[in-house]
């Protein structure tokens, strides 16, 4: 709040959308909500706007952590929940003890991110250590017999932020099903390029966070 009071006070205006405006007007466009502080208010007011506008299809919300992500499914189980950092963490475990099929899933959308994109992004400040880390984990994460798993149980796997036409690349090569973007024209732009007739690419998601 402060900081948007500073930004006013030296005359440059912000305009907020509201989330029933995105609605009105994109109605096919796939919304992905991050609830935040999850506040019963706030998550009972998303939930009858996805009613009203009727978009159950096309709308993923949830919060990140698990008792927030609990609660938004309790309000409205028929909204397609993404997973909270815990169930994602109990999710990877879990496959890497063979016991992924006994993990009970009411969420339908795997959110993570792409660890190769993170270096791309802050590769200027990261250390070699670091860097090396983050290709570890790149390869831990980002597992082909995992996502497959968790498609043949229903559950979409949507990687992000990727931002640059690389990481676009490599995501496809993973076949995941939507990629999350600060940039959707360039997203869109890779789509139009890359997708051939009668094909299939990613789902583009712009982040959309209330």
């Amino acid at each position: 709040k402060q900081w948007y009071q500073r930004r006013v006070a030296v005359g440059t205006f912000f305009f907020f959308v509201k989330l029933a405006d995105l609605f009105e007007h994109h109605k096919e466009v796939i919304i992905h909500i991050d609830t935040k502080d999850g506040k019963p208010s706030l998550i009972n007011t998303v939930s009858e706007l996805v009613i009203k506008h009727d978009r159950f299809s096309n709308t993923v919300w949830g919060n990140m952590a698990e008792a927030k992500n609990d609660l938004s499914y309790s309000v409205n189980p028929d909204i397609t929940l993404f997973m909270s950092i815990r169930k994602v963490a109990l999710t990877y475990a879990m496959f890497y003890l063979g016991l992924i099929g006994f993990v009970p899933m009411k969420e339908a959308v795997f959110d993570i991110p792409m660890p190769s994109a993170i270096v791309d992004q802050f590769s200027d400040v990261l250390s070699r250590g670091q860097k090396m880390l983050a290709y570890t984990a790149h390869f831990l994460i980002m597992n082909r017999l995992l996502f497959w798993h968790l498609r043949r149980r229903g559950v979409k796997v949507v990687v992000f932020v990727l931002n640059q036409e690389k990481n676009f690349v490599i995501a496809d090569k993973y076949c995941v099903d939507g990629i999350m973007t600060d940039f959707p024209s360039r997203l869109v732009k890779y789509h139009s390029d890359n997708c051939s007739e009668g094909g299939e690419t990613s789902q583009i998601l712009g982040k959309v966070d209330q």
